[in-house]
């Protein structure tokens, strides 16, 4: 079941004994209980870059190119992309949009340097996008330029969140929303001189965290069979 960041602060009192009661609301508090709401939020912050690999961090988009423009923005994509860390170069496709689905393959990534030497100097001619890359606003450049509209699409790897409101839940499974919670009880831990709250929420965090990466990473391939 989700938990909300309200019930993780909560939780998190609880389980360092801290004072009185609640928080009620995850908003203008002062003193130990906003400490307790900041630990929260940077374990939480945390958690989503443990790995760049996390599958709940990744997104797909698409886009259509348009004929003579090579150079297309996280927000020219057909659903903008507004959350954008970093586009995953592997796993770019393209097809002639005319044509449909069946000459779609794969477009291939290229350094910039070489990009820009090789199809942003002199003149050009425009053809079927064979490479891309990013530019360093983030942009997705085509070489060549297109000739036609072609659909790009692919997966990128998203920013982080951070939890705000009362309502805010983790962006990962819900069986992991403890996580923050332990992460904050190792900071409250070191923050006070309490080594048994650390070393509790050390045990707990690396416990759900290994069960977390066994669900939420790619498996590793391996090679296979030698002739």
């Amino acid at each position: 079941m989700s938990k909300t960041f309200l019930q993780l602060a909560s939780r998190l009192r609880q389980e360092v004994s801290g004072s009185g009661t609640g928080p009620s609301t995850t908003v203008g508090q002062t003193g130990e209980l906003k400490r307790l709401i900041d630990w929260i939020v940077e374990a939480d912050e945390e958690v989503q870059q443990e790995h760049d690999e996390w599958k709940f961090m990744v997104g797909s988009f698409t886009l259509n190119t348009v004929a003579d423009d090579n150079s297309y923005a996280a927000s020219d994509c057909i659903t903008p992309v507004t959350d954008l860390r970093n586009w995953r170069l592997e796993t770019f496709k393209i097809y002639l949009l005319a044509s449909g689905t069946s000459n779609e393959g794969r477009l291939w990534w290229m350094d910039y340097q070489d990009w820009y030497e090789r199809y942003n100097t002199g003149s050009q001619t425009n053809s079927r996008p064979q490479l891309f890359t990013v530019g360093n606003d983030m942009s997705i450049k085509l070489g060549a330029t297109p000739d036609a509209v072609y659909r790009i699409s692919g997966e990128y790897q998203k920013s982080v969140t951070s939890l705000s409101a009362n309502a805010d839940v983790p962006v990962y499974p819900a069986e992991f929303h403890m996580l923050p919670v332990y992460g904050a009880m190792m900071k409250h831990g070191l923050y006070v001189g309490a080594p048994e709250f650390y070393q509790k929420g050390e045990i707990l965090y690396n416990k759900m965290m290994r069960r977390m990466e066994r669900s939420q990473l790619p498996r590793i391939r391996t090679a296979g069979p030698m002739a």
